[in-house]
């Protein structure tokens, strides 16, 4: 069974060039002491496979973990727009190298001047 690891609304920095990961989130993504980043596996609902990296910045005392690698093309992929959702879950961590997450998005729309969040895509 996934377990739950954060939900967000997205900005517009979150759809043009990087996602923000909240900070207290960080610790999931298994990034090796002394290193600043670390590609992973992630799995959509209809069972495509993708691969994001998080990165941290190096010089910060506050790391500002992001997605970026293969995350903006999930992005442009399901069309996403600031204020949409996606929702990240653990699926499995086969060991510490292993780490792979299930993402679902979900879109705001409009209908009949009504506001409702679409199924997960």
């Amino acid at each position: 069974m996934p377990k739950h690891l954060f939900k967000k609304k997205l900005s517009k920095t979150d759809i043009e060039y990087r996602m923000a990961v909240p900070m207290k989130r960080l610790h999931a993504f298994q990034i090796p002491e002394g290193e600043h980043s670390k590609d992973f596996g992630v799995t959509d609902i209809h069972g495509k496979r993708w691969r994001f990296r998080c990165c941290t910045r190096k010089t910060d005392r506050y790391p500002k973990p992001v997605l970026s690698s293969g995350w903006i093309e999930f992005a442009k992929t399901r069309s996403l727009k600031v204020g949409d959702e996606v929702t990240f879950s653990v699926v499995d961590t086969k060991g510490a190298e292993d780490l792979e997450l299930g993402i679902q998005a979900r879109k705001k729309i409009k209908l009949f001047g009504e506001e409702i969040w679409t199924p997960p895509l």
